[in-house]
């Protein structure tokens, strides 16, 4: 009876992991961007970071998604060539979900151009939340460099996007962006 309930509690962890992470695949002439962050606050532990990409020429929005349930990573995939800002950043912390989509998230990231058959990395960041700070998030730079796990998610042989390197997208290294 104890093996026939692990086997059953393998099989839907199984089940669970392999329908809920992203699947990456290139298409034609598209890109993609990713980002990534973990965070603390209030005793509670955050995976991840959302972002919501606008093309300035057509007003199309674009969500990132993440890798899986827990991963500190997330992609926007097939992005066509053009002009784009984040327009909304999302930070899971613990039962919060902290979000900014003031004007401050565009200032923070600039304007982004996308050509084709390109990768993009925005950042790994890490936020904390300080004790009596009205509930702020404070995001920053923590690493330099892309998260090996994160690389090897998308360049490989399945996903078509083994060639050329990651384009980084963060010259505002030293600044921290806050989410309410």
């Amino acid at each position: 009876m104890l093996q026939k309930t692990k086997l059953y509690l393998i099989l839907i962890i199984l089940i669970f992991s392999s329908c809920s992470s992203v699947k990456i695949a290139k298409q034609d002439n598209s890109s993609i961007i990713a980002i990534s962050a973990t965070s603390t606050g209030l005793g509670s532990k955050g995976y991840g970071i959302l972002i919501t990409l606008e093309n300035i020429d057509t007003k199309e929005m674009f969500k990132s998604k993440s890798l899986s349930p827990i991963s500190s990573h997330s992609v926007i995939q097939n992005l066509s060539p053009g002009k784009y800002i984040v327009r909304k950043v999302e930070v899971p912390v613990g039962n919060f979900m902290y979000s900014n989509w003031s004007d401050s998230v565009k200032t923070f990231f600039g304007q982004i151009n996308i050509a084709p058959n390109s990768k993009y990395y925005l950042g790994d960041f890490a936020g904390t939340r300080d004790v009596g700070k009205k509930n702020v998030l404070r995001l920053r730079i923590e690493n330099q460099n892309i998260p090996e796990k994160l690389k090897e998610k998308i360049e490989n042989d399945k996903t078509g996007w083994k060639d050329g390197e990651f384009i980084k997208l963060y010259p505002y290294e030293k600044e921290e962006l806050l989410v309410y």
